[in-house]
């Protein structure tokens, strides 16, 4: 099958969007499909890119709302109308909400493709973090509206998680969705111990302030809507309570800055370590020298670094909502608590005390990740696109 991913967010724009085309792709492509990406181009790496082979991007600007967004420029539409009719698509699989996604909404209707559709992102939760100077509950309000309006429009819909499929329900939108997380590649699995030690002894080198303190690990953007800052009264909890901990943030992000005041205010300098953008491939090693996934966000539609932590053997501590709630289903691999640093700091504890207990959840956080795996979700995944391409009318121009 020809499938053309579409999306306004790809490397090195670090974000689950990006790491959820760049992981169907390859599985589609394992199996043999012909899968290609449509995006736009950014002015600078910021981060670690996968191979460009059949990656399509198009001139871009910075979008107004988020320095770290692109924008196609309109009169790239017909490049992408043209890259298009030469791919000669089976599937259009939209994976944004933005200028790309307008782009090949258009393209799908005069073709007569139906309208593929992954909502991957909640803008309620989001929107009041990125525009200032607004009523909070006036921007939510018109997230709401807005998605309502884009995802009522499209003909598939494909959601990562039950929650966001309840989100949107709950906006108005009517139509059935398929709920599909994003798959998580056989390279998150527990690594060797010779492996994790030579890793973690190469991780106290450059952090010397790390050596010799069990590690609560933050994966993710650093971002207000992941709310970072949770973490430093659970560290300082921790610390107080057993002595010999530190978190470590691999991770980079606008609010990268404001956290790090935040820990310097506190005194945590020496307790706190900032590893930027950390490449995929080496994050199985992260999760692998840490003793405690930390893990505060509210606002997720999945949660792809809890699964990625888990299926790497590292026990979660996690604030039940959203996403994560669908994902650990309780205590499943960890602890799911309220959002409260001190009932968080006692989950954290109750691991690091019971070396026997945190063997335990280890064991289970791997065996629970497994439903995730991208061979099954790429199955599902194509069974939308089979249906879509039953659906197709032709062209209409």
């Amino acid at each position: 099958m020809r499938i053309a991913l579409v999306s306004d967010s790809y490397w090195p724009r670090v974000n689950g969007v990006s790491v959820s085309v760049q992981s169907f792709r390859e599985e589609f492509e394992r199996r043999g499909h012909d899968a290609r990406i449509f995006c736009p181009a950014y002015p600078e790496s910021r981060g670690p890119s996968p191979a460009e082979r059949n990656v399509h991007r198009y001139p871009s600007m910075p979008a107004a709302f988020s320095k770290e967004d692109r924008l196609i420029l309109l009169h790239q539409i017909p490049d992408l109308f043209r890259d298009l009719d030469d791919f000669r698509p089976e599937v259009i699989h939209i994976n944004t909400e933005f200028t790309m996604a307008i782009a090949a909404k258009l393209y799908a209707r005069r073709r007569g493709y139906p309208v593929l559709v992954t909502a991957h992102t909640d803008y309620e939760d989001y929107i009041s973090n990125y525009v200032r100077h607004v009523d909070p509950r006036a921007l939510r309000a018109l997230a709401r509206f807005v998605m309502r309006r884009i995802f009522e429009s499209a003909d598939i819909l494909v959601t990562p998680s039950a929650a966001m499929e309840r989100k949107l329900a709950g906006y108005g939108v009517g139509k059935a969705f398929h709920v599909i997380p994003t798959g998580i590649p056989a390279l998150f699995a527990p690594l060797p111990r010779g492996e994790v030690a030579a890793y973690r002894a190469r991780l106290d080198a450059r952090f010397p302030r790390l050596a010799g303190k069990r590690l609560l690990v933050f994966a993710g953007r650093v971002t207000e809507e992941k709310d970072v800052g949770f973490l430093l009264p659970v560290l300082e909890r921790v610390d107080a309570a057993l002595g010999g901990v530190a978190l470590l943030v691999a991770g980079d992000g606008p609010g990268k800055a404001a956290l790090a005041a935040a820990v310097e205010r506190r005194g945590l300098t020496g307790k706190v370590a900032f590893m930027g953008y950390v490449p995929r491939s080496e994050l199985p090693l992260v999760y692998g020298a840490g003793a405690v996934f930390a893990f505060p966000s509210r606002t997720e539609t999945l949660g792809l670094c809890t699964i990625e932590a888990m299926a790497s053997g590292l026990p979660v501590v996690a604030i039940g909502e959203m996403g994560t709630r669908d994902v650990m289903q309780g205590d499943h691999g960890g602890f799911m608590v309220e959002g409260d640093p001190g009932e968080f700091a006692e989950a954290v504890l109750r691991l690091l005390r019971d070396e026997e207990l945190r063997a335990a959840k280890s064991a289970e956080a791997v065996a629970w990740s497994r439903r995730f795996g991208i061979e099954a979700a790429a199955r599902s995944l194509l069974e939308v696109y089979e249906e879509a391409a039953a659906l197709r009318a032709g062209p209409r121009d």
